[in-house]
């Protein structure tokens, strides 16, 4: 059955791609196609793709067929352009001199592509504003709910958080960044990413938050950090380290917790903890983990009544303890392994796994992979983390031969010619009350000009940012044929809202990209017709078609460009799956001791 429905999932998704992508581009150049009937131009060809023709048919002198290289589409007219070297070879000839066009035509054909991309994704915008977009309340608030004192920046890279150094607390209300006024969290994350502020004195990001608090209008300038999002293709963006305000909306409570004690219901909201208003259940942690062994006074909202709940909040693990191997081998930070273990079904003993590894410029550990199985210290064979901590206090200073188990290549042995040293890392603790967050989805309702001011403005940010020498969105940060395939697969095994909403976007952008004066796009035939216009006479065919053939090449070079590092990302978002699915491992249900005493 799981195969099926991962069948079926895949023929929709193709379904929606071929339909909504591959649609948009059918879409632009049947604009072309129409207005070139209707001006009375001579069309040869109307293809969906470049390149070598994979097939198709003629009817009424025109060559309808699709290509090759699905970076696009184009419908051949002489009188326009000859491109046919450009866009596929063995265009047909005519055998009489085409007439030659007037300026209007040439601006009307080259336009429509444009306009009925225009059309389309406002006819989707409609059908968007009356379903409705799914969305949660977090999504569309700009007041800050928590501010992290630290911020990941990479895998195994902490630096202190720039928003909490600048001041900014939960409770803010981001009123403009960098003069840009913001009205959802979505604005604000795309103003930080295209933002093109830099300190004066080392050149580092700079964003300008404009807050209120308490009233009071503030401007605090946060420096914000590159954090490194896919460990492949090198992407990385702005960010700030704030996350949104959201509701405590209790949606689940667990057995035998503080918060079952105290007499918390499901759909109370917790207003405050010990008077302090709270804006995110972070908030609430972070007051919990500073007084662990004090009590909390809870103000919670039940049914229109406020109520006063006092609790004490209990120390739970929430990961497995670790076995850890330092190796002393004159080098700081030492070398380490820090070993998993995994429990036998029906078996009290376990095996334990390479779980993470720092070697350092130790080479013996280059041999260990990740997931190899321990099995033997100094010959004594280690089943579990007791037997581990057994063996090790007999090799402690001393070297060690470690046998492992490795998956792909069978049995092997490493021998450390340096002392050791042996641990268990006992398992992490965190104070919890036992609550789960319900939280609040409702349907939002934009109508199209709203949905079209968004797209047009982030695009705009977008091609100004990648002309920009201090912003830190790069042409390897854009998005090709793949990765906008990608995206379609996605979204269409989650809502067909997104997959509508993603063409939209698709198409908006195909309009303002379209018409950029850029030869071979449809706006550089505008610029060649206006040149020609002004000098009043066509420029050289040699000249045109000169020009076209050089930035055809560069678009195209732009495409692999691009496209090379969209299946980068595919590459190192499966990496960064694998990394989280192993990180699971570490990991244990949360349980609450039903004896409190």
């Amino acid at each position: 059955m799981e195969y099926l429905s991962s069948l079926f999932s895949n023929i929709w998704s193709i379904f929606l791609i071929v339909v909504f992508f591959g649609g948009s581009i059918f879409i632009h150049e049947l604009g072309h196609f129409l207005a070139a009937r209707r001006r009375g131009l001579k069309v040869d060809r109307f293809s969906i793709g470049f390149g070598p023709k994979i097939f198709g048919w003629t009817r009424n002198g025109v060559e309808y067929r699709i290509s090759l290289l699905p970076l696009g589409g184009y419908v051949a007219l002489p009188q326009l352009a000859d491109m046919g070297a450009i866009e596929g070879g063995d265009s047909p000839q005519s055998k009489e001199p085409l007439p030659p066009i007037g300026y209007a035509d040439k601006m009307i054909v080259s336009v429509m592509g444009a306009v009925f991309n225009i059309i389309f994704a406002f006819l989707l915008a409609i059908i968007l504003w009356q379903v409705g977009q799914p969305t949660t309340e977090d999504r569309e608030t700009t007041v800050i709910g928590y501010v992290p004192k630290l911020l990941k920046v990479d895998i195994d890279k902490e630096v202190d958080g720039p928003a909490y150094n600048a001041g900014l607390r939960p409770g803010d209300k981001v009123l403009a960044i960098d003069d840009v006024e913001v009205s959802n969290w979505g604005d604000i994350q795309k103003i930080l990413v295209t933002g093109t502020g830099r300190d004066e004195n080392n050149h580092s990001p700079k964003a300008l938050f404009a807050i209120e608090r308490n009233g009071k209008l503030l401007d605090i300038p946060v420096y914000p950090q590159l954090v490194k999002v896919n460990p492949l293709s090198g992407d990385a963006m702005r960010v700030a380290g704030v996350s949104p305000a959201q509701t405590v909306l209790i949606g689940g409570i667990m057995e035998h917790s503080p918060a079952a004690i105290a007499g918390l219901k499901v759909d109370d909201i917790i207003t405050h903890a010990n008077g302090q208003k709270l804006y995110s259940l972070h908030g609430l942690s972070d007051m919990l983990n500073e007084s662990p062994h004090e009590k909390t006074l809870l103000t919670v909202e039940r049914k229109g009544e406020t109520l006063q709940l006092p609790l004490l909040a209990e120390q739970v693990p929430y990961t497995k303890p670790l076995a850890s191997l330092n190796i002393h081998s004159g080098e700081k930070p030492l070398p380490y392994i820090h070993f998993l273990p995994l429990e036998k079904n029906g078996d009290e003993q376990s095996t334990l796994i390479v779980f993470e590894m720092e070697a350092g410029s130790y080479t013996p550990l280059d041999f260990i992979d990740e997931d190899d199985t321990l099995i033997a210290l100094n010959g004594k064979q280690v089943h579990s983390l007791s037997d581990f901590n057994h063996i090790a206090r007999s090799i402690e200073g001393n070297s060690v031969k470690l046998e492992f188990l490795s998956f792909d290549d069978g049995p092997y042995t490493v021998t450390i010619n340096k002392p050791v040293t042996a641990s268990i890392i006992p398992a992490k603790t965190q104070a919890m009350i036992g609550i789960e967050l319900k939280r609040k989805i409702f349907l939002s309702h934009i109508n199209p000009i709203d949905q079209f001011k968004d797209t047009i403005s982030m695009t705009l940010r977008t091609l100004a940012s990648l002309i920009s020498r201090d912003s830190d969105v790069k042409l390897s940060n854009l998005m090709g044929p793949p990765g906008i395939i990608r995206v379609f697969h996605t979204f269409s095994s989650e809502d067909l809202r997104l997959v509508i909403w993603f063409t939209i976007f698709v198409n908006i952008n195909l309009a303002i990209l379209n018409l950029l004066p850029i030869p071979v796009l449809d706006g550089g035939h505008m610029a060649f017709a206006t040149i020609g216009k002004l000098m009043g006479r066509p420029l050289p065919p040699k000249l045109v078609i000169g020009t076209q053939s050089i930035f055809m090449f560069l678009l195209f070079s732009l495409m692999i460009y691009v496209s090379f590092f969209d299946v980068r990302r595919w590459q190192g978002d499966q990496e960064l799956e694998r990394r989280v699915k192993r990180q699971q491992a570490l990991y244990v249900p949360i349980a609450f001791e039903d004896d409190k005493s």
